[in-house]
């Protein structure tokens, strides 16, 4: 094989690994990437470092309506907004944010800036059924 035939056959072989490379993860269909329990509640908090003070108001929340639904929040599963895999596959952009699904579906979604008392009313009517 000649010099100029292993240049020509290079750029294809460059051009497939770039497009590869740039391949993004897609979960398949039924697959979640974060490991949910299929017969419960689910609660996941996406966190972020620059909205502690929001954040704080999401977990005060949370640990009032623990107090009264032990059963359904005995564990809440927190995602830091640098996993760009999760935050991206659940379409989340506003911080703090919490998805609540009941196994694999989503039942409700609080984004962003709330009261505790606006936040524990919308989870309650969820978790006390």
């Amino acid at each position: 094989m000649n010099v100029r035939s292993v240049g020509f056959l290079s750029i294809p072989l460059l051009s497939i690994i770039a497009l590869l490379s740039s391949c993004q993860f897609i979960p398949e269909y039924g697959h979640l990437p974060v490991d949910l329990e299929t017969d419960e509640i689910n609660t996941i908090l996406f966190s972020s470092k620059t909205n502690q003070t929001e954040e704080k108001i999401y977990y005060d929340a949370l640990l009032e309506l623990q107090k009264d639904y032990p059963q359904k929040l005995n564990s809440i599963k927190i995602i830091k907004k640098q996993n760009k895999q999760l935050t991206d596959y659940y379409n989340v952009s506003k911080f703090p944010t919490v998805i609540v699904f009941d196994g694999k579906d989503e039942i409700v979604r609080l984004e962003g800036k709330k009261q505790v008392e606006e936040i524990k009313k919308k989870l309650d009517t969820v978790y006390s059924k």
